[in-house]
């Protein structure tokens, strides 16, 4: 799927330069749908860093560069003020060292390693890529992380793709600013053509398609594979879209086999929990059933998760 290239234009009206959402958009490399979001919610913005209002001219929306600059500067030290801090342990580890997913959310200040987890699944590529398996305190084999991939991580934090985990509590500005995820690049035209209406994410475009396939012709454990090969975009942003298809529309899900509802409970349990031990034992006791046959569901929900397993 082709993107459609960007037209930024600037003018200068009565002395007062004006841009579009397309000179927008390349000034802070920001996607479709965060440029959207900006607007959208600018009543929530303090009143003396707000993005400034649209000016319809020649058909096309402009907006004051001045008070867009002013937004921007604003909104950058907003958002790098939100990163957390890394414990300072971190930087006296040494840089080859191996320590375990839990071991590495402590030392950036996550809250447990399901925050990990989350920046795993939510944002691909952004969290850098576990190097193997250590111990973990129960003896367990846990995904182990190089220390100096870490360390680099850490002095790269803008707060570029930071959602909900690993943020301070409060409110929060949801809309993150960088290069666009793998997802936003393959579904970017599509986005564009909606533009003018109400702005969608990559992420909500992703789960409307999931939520038609499902519609159209039921739900099944490759269906996020199917998508990924169909749309383009990483399999787990469309294991992602699928799960919330399923949480967000349930009279699009048509009845599908007990095994199957199964598949799709243990996957969300091992997203939001881990692959932690007694899993299936817990989701016996959760839903009903025996374990044996919660421990099958698990194991088809992990092949889902690796489908090399």
């Amino acid at each position: 799927m082709s993107t459609k290239p960007l037209n930024p234009q600037r003018r200068v009206i009565g002395g007062r330069a004006v841009v579009n959402r397309d000179w927008i958009r390349e000034f802070t490399g920001a996607s479709v749908g965060t440029a959207a979001r900006w607007y959208k919610v600018r009543d929530e913005q303090p009143k003396e860093h707000r993005h400034p209002e649209k000016e319809r001219i020649d058909g096309t929306d402009f907006y004051d560069e001045e008070q867009f600059r002013a937004f921007y500067t604003w909104f950058q030290q907003d958002k790098a003020s939100k990163v957390l801090k890394a414990d300072p342990e971190l930087y006296e580890l040494n840089a080859e060292d191996i320590v375990s997913i839990n071991k590495a959310a402590a030392l950036l200040n996550f809250n447990g390693p399901s925050v990990i987890r989350k920046y795993r699944r939510d944002n691909p590529d952004y969290f850098p890529d576990s190097v193997g398996e250590v111990e973990g305190p129960t003896g367990r084999m846990i995904p182990g992380f190089r220390v100096g991939d870490l360390q680099d991580f850490d002095r790269n934090r803008t707060g570029d793709k930071l959602g909900k985990a690993g943020r301070r509590p409060g409110p929060q500005d949801e809309a993150p600013v960088g290069r666009p995820s793998a997802l936003e690049e393959v579904l970017a035209a599509e986005l564009s053509t909606r533009a003018g209406g109400e702005p969608l994410t990559a992420t909500q475009l992703a789960e409307q398609y999931a939520a038609e396939a499902i519609e159209r012709d039921g739900y099944h454990p490759s269906l996020a594979a199917e998508l990924s090969v169909q749309y383009g975009g990483p399999q787990r942003s469309w294991e992602y879209a699928v799960r919330n298809a399923l949480e967000h529309h349930p009279a699009a899900t048509p009845a599908h086999s007990e095994a199957d509802r199964r598949a799709v409970i243990a996957l969300a349990a091992l997203r939001e929990r881990g692959d932690v031990r007694g899993l299936a034992a817990s989701l016996a006791r959760e839903h009903g059933g025996s374990p044996d046959v919660w421990s099958r569901a698990v194991n088809a929900a992990r092949r889902l998760t690796d489908p090399t397993s």
